[in-house]
Order: C-alpha cells, then structure tokens, then sequence
C-alpha cells in the first residue's frame, strides 16, 4: 500500500472516530452522579450535541441546579428538534446581537415560532419561565396543541384562561410534565436539570412519563344529587383512592355535582369529566343549591317506592326505598316530600307514606356538627385564666347565669370541651367557661396533644404575595405551614390550615375558619419585602384589642419569633405589635411572623433553600410547643 493511500485510510479512520465520540462517550461530570435522577436525560442532550458542560479548575460541570435563559433553552430546543442555526443579516430583537451563535440559534427558534415574543426585545439572559418551557416544547415537537382543547386544566394554579394553558395541557397529556406537589408552578424557573429531562422526554418516548389516567366524560343525565364542598384546597381525584392522581381542587362552598355514592367517595363531574371526592369533606343541598332545613316529620313508606332527584316521576331514580322505611321529611312540594337517604337527599311520592307522628328521624348534620359532635372528654387538663373576671356559667352558653368571676391567672380543672365551651370545675363550684379565655395545658404527656392550631400561610390563588428572582412569597410559607402541620400533628396537636393548596381565602374566610374550627392559637406564616434591597431579618407580630388578652399573644409572638432568629441565624427585628386583621379579629392568642426578607439575597437564599424550609417550620413548632409548656 503506498503511502498516499496510508495516510487517506488513517484520515478517515481519525474522522469517523470523531464523529462517534459525542454518541458513543459518557461525559463526566463533577457535579452529576450516575445515580442521579437526570443522569441519563443529561447524557442523551449531550448525544444529540443540544447542551454542554462547564470548565472550571480543570473539571466540567453540568451545573444542574442553575436556572435556563431564554438563549439556552432556543439552543437546546432547536438542536434537540434537528434543526440548524439560521444566520440573518438584521437581527430581529433589538437585544441580540447579529452574527454572534446565540443570535443564529434565537433567530432559528423566531421563525420556528417556538418564543410568542417576535419582535423588540427578547431578553436573551432571563430566566425561562415553566409556562414558556410548554410552549418552547409543544412546538419544537409537534404536539398537535389542538388535540388537548377539551381536556381539563390538570395543575390548580394553572387558570384555563392562561395564554400558556394549552401548551402546558400538551406537554401534562404527553407524558413530559408530571408538576410538583400537584402543581404546575407556571411563573417558576426551570433548571438546567429539569429542562434536560424535559426534552429527553419530548425527543425520545423511551424518557416519556407515564401517561395519565383518560378521563370519562359526565353523563350529566345520570345526576343524583349536589353537594357543597365544606374545605378549602379539596382534592379531586381520577379514582376514589388516596393514591390516585389528582385533577383539580375545590374550596369552600365550591358547588359539585354528584353521580354515585361510593363508600367514602363522592363521584362528581369536574371541568365536564368524572372525579372522585372524599364525602367527609362535602354536605348535600337541595337540587337547587338551597340548604336542607329542618325535618317536619317523620313518616313510613307504605310499599317499595323510588328516590328521585327532582319532585317529579320523569326525573333520574336515584335508588328504591322498602316498604315500612321510616323517613324524615324536610320538605313538601306539589305532592312530593323532600327526605334523605343514607344522606342523599331526594323526594319520594307524598301518597306513598304514612305519618308517624312529629319526631325527627336522622336530621341533616350541619357545617357545625361536623366540627364538632361529642364533647371531647380530657384528662389531666387544666385551664390557666387569661383575662380578668372571668365569668363561669351555669350551662354552655354566653346568656347562662353567671356562677362566678374568675380572676386571671387562677388554675381550673377541665372535664371537658364543647366547641368553645369547657366544662370546668373551679373551687367547689362546677360549670362553663368559653375556652378563648384559658390556656389549656397538658399536666402529663404532650404538651400540645389534642390542642387546636390553626396555621395560616399567607396570600395564595391570585395573590402570589411578596416575589423577587422567580420566588414567590405564597409558595414559600405553603411548603412552611406544611411542615409545621406535619410535626404538630405528630405530637398530638389537631392542626387545621386556612388553605392547603395553591388558593386565596380573603382574610374575612381566614377569620371565619379559625372560629369555625374552635381554634385554640392561630399563626399566620409570611415573608417580608422592601424597597431597600439591605432591609432583613424576622419579625413577629400581635395586635391588642379592647378585652382581649394580648399578653398571650405577646408571649405567643416572642416564643416563636426567638426560636427563627436562633435555628436560621436571622437578625433579630423583634416582637411588634400592628393591627393586622387577621390577628385583630381573633379571641384567641394570634400571631404574624414574617420569616425574613425576600428582597434581600441573603434571606431569599434561606427562604427558598429546603434546609431552611425545615429549619423555619421546626422553629414555629418550637416556639408553640415553648408557649403550652411554660
């Protein structure tokens, strides 16, 4: 062989060897295990040649955990859906400029369509918002957009009126978007990590998640009933089971229609598709939306007759009743009685029954029965007095005589509690106080156990709160309140939150559900922002009211406020007192804490880190178990 046809064979060995490299060669990373999550999402862009890593002191980093710009993702899109940088004479965005890579690979993404913006600027180093990611896949992939119009919003903090909504649909249907905790996050950034699984996902199916449940469309002839939803943030779900997936969330007083009755399972129709629900958290009305009033009488059934959901024979029978069932009677209407069974409300035929006198049979339970049914019996429970002239009363209820006036400070015997009544024993004499003007304290055991705590994390739905670099102050005190719920709860505690989700109680609702729950304490969690980027720090405050006892609240506030500034190293700003509604309006000891400033970097670095997240929930549940103990 000569040596012309050598050197042409060791040419194109050498070329060959170099074109296989990037398919063939796993790339290492310092700061990316095989054993993580993205490993192989990461190695399959870098295949396809859509990302790279980072040289620095002699090692590359993928640097997983930073957040994608707007020239990234056009990059790595645009590489990843096989098409090639477009060179242009004129730059189309006054903010690129022409004839750099990150231009031919923006103006390639322009005419593609996969940013809405075309024009002006395009902003090539801000962070690519979540909502921006669906659209930026939905068309680098063909997702065919149209295919999901009908189907529902799965993510609630996803409006169906979102310019983004459809994408965001496409990429949930197809397997490349599950959310996070039920949500979609549409404002949230997407880190470099992320947005490698992202398009692994909608390049190759051999990524795909798994697809969702398909949902089935509501018969909405086959109704039974309509229920009103007594929660805020209830779960929709595509089966009844904890463990299935859920497609949306109701709040309080939130109208549902029902179509079966399943153990402890409502199935609903929700955004035209069936859902499931939990029936412990929902009360019927009347067909037409009205409350279940009274029962008049009770009467018999003379023979096997039918439930129908409508006072009319043509409408849907809802189930056959036996003869000689003995029912309640709510409501008479043009020959039909209104009546519930197995608390389904329905009507049966007037002239099918037989009265059987005036007594109520089974009467419908009420939003405050469901709160509060038995008196709950305690055992070494005392009662310190908060205010002075206290009066204990002869029965559970604020116009009973007066016994006696307690005076602050004196220690009772607690036999049980009621509501906001405890029956108490004080002296040699028995009766009634209203449990907001007492400190209830455990003699043995948890100092917190069966103590009502209502936790408010602030703003939510609409209002997303204080929001600097991406974070937002409602998502952060959620993911807080939760953790607090979780470690009270573990103690004993029964914890209620004003929302569990991603939705906006006004403060009048915040109110009304700490005094519809008997709170005992109420936290509402925040963080704080200001101008002055240098302004940081935790605070905590109460109010004082006309005949409240305000020191509670003090001690309440101090308590919770020295444990954050302890465990997170935050300056101390202190124990303020403001006339916040929300703690105005309260009987009981309630408190504002203000975590930190999220318009300061150094407290936004802690708000939005995990370790602090739990370091801040463990705080509050320091400061009140601090505050039952002492």
């Amino acid at each position: 062989m000569n040596q012309k046809l050598i050197t042409l064979v060791v040419a194109i060995f050498l070329v060959c060897t170099l074109a296989v490299t990037p398919t063939s060669a796993k790339v290492v990373f310092a700061d990316v295990a095989t054993t993580d999550a993205t490993y192989d999402e990461i190695q399959y862009l870098i295949s396809l040649g859509a990302i790279k890593g980072y040289q620095e002191k002699g090692k590359t980093y993928y640097k997983p955990n930073m957040s994608v710009t707007r020239a990234q993702a056009a990059k790595m899109a645009v590489i990843a859906a096989g098409k090639s940088p477009l060179k242009v004479s004129n730059s189309s965005y006054t903010d690129v400029k022409v004839g750099t890579e990150q231009s031919t690979y923006i103006e390639r993404a322009r005419q593609l369509g996969l940013f809405t913006k075309t024009s002006g600027k395009f902003s090539p180093n801000a962070t690519l918002s979540r909502e921006e990611m669906s659209h930026v896949l939905s068309i680098a992939f063909n997702l065919n957009v149209s295919d999901y119009k009908d189907l529902p919003v799965y993510f609630p903090d996803v409006s169906s009126s979102n310019t983004y909504a459809p994408y965001i649909k496409a990429i949930y249907y197809n397997g490349i978007t599950k959310g996070s905790d039920g949500k979609y996050m549409p404002k949230g950034s997407v880190t470099r990590a992320q947005f490698a699984s992202f398009i692994a996902r909608a390049k190759s199916d051999e990524f795909r998640l798994a697809l969702p449940e398909q949902l089935e469309s509501v018969d909405t002839t086959q109704v039974i009933g309509l229920v009103s939803v007594t929660t805020d943030g209830l779960n929709v779900r595509t089966k009844p089971t904890t463990s299935s997936s859920v497609i949306g969330r109701v709040n309080t007083g939130g109208k549902l229609s029902v179509y079966a009755v399943e153990g402890n399972w409502l199935k609903v129709s929700y955004q035209g598709y069936y859902g499931y629900i939990s029936k412990s958290y929902a009360k019927f009305l009347e067909q037409d939306g009205s409350a279940i009033g009274p029962s008049l009488k009770a009467v018999k059934t003379n023979t096997v007759i039918n439930l129908y959901y409508k006072p009319t024979s043509s409408s849907k029978k809802i189930r056959q009743i036996s003869a000689g069932s003995t029912l309640s009677v709510y409501k008479e209407i043009d020959g039909y009685y209104l009546t519930t069974v197995s608390g389904i409300p329905g009507y049966i035929v007037k002239n099918s029954t037989t009265d059987v006198g005036g007594s109520i049979v089974n009467p419908p339970p009420t939003e405050t029965d469901s709160d509060n049914n038995d008196p709950v019996v305690t055992s070494g429970t005392t009662g310190k007095v908060t205010v002075a002239s206290l009066n204990m009363r002869k029965s559970a209820s604020g116009s009973s005589a007066t016994i006696k006036k307690l005076s602050k400070g004196s220690v009772i015997a607690v036999h049980s509690i009621d509501g906001y009544w405890a029956k108490v024993t004080a002296g040699k004499d028995t009766g009634y106080v209203h449990k907001s003007y007492i400190k209830l304290v455990n003699e043995k055991g948890s100092p917190i156990k069966d103590r009502i705590i209502i936790l408010d994390p602030g703003h939510g739905g609409k209002d997303p709160g204080a929001v600097n670099s991406g974070s937002t102050e409602k998502a952060i005190v959620l993911k807080v309140g939760n953790l607090v719920k979780q470690k009270l709860e573990a103690n004993g505690a029964k914890v209620f939150t004003t929302r569990s989700g991603d939705t906006y109680p006004s403060l009048q609702d915040r109110v009304k559900f700490t005094k519809d729950k008997f709170g005992e304490v109420y936290v509402s969690i925040h963080v704080n922002s200001a101008t002055s980027t240098s302004a940081k720090g935790t605070e905590t405050y109460y109010s004082i009211t006309t005949g409240d006892q305000y020191e509670e609240d003090k001690k309440l506030a101090t308590y919770i406020n020295n444990e954050i500034v302890k465990n997170a190293d935050m300056k101390n700003r202190g124990v303020k007192e403001a006339q916040y509604y929300v703690t105005r309006n309260m009987i009981i000891p309630s408190v504002l804490v203000e975590l930190g400033f999220i318009s300061n970097a150094e407290d936004r670095k802690k708000l939005i880190n995990d370790k602090y997240v739990e370091i801040y929930a463990q705080s509050i549940y320091n400061g009140i178990v601090d505050y039952y103990r002492k």
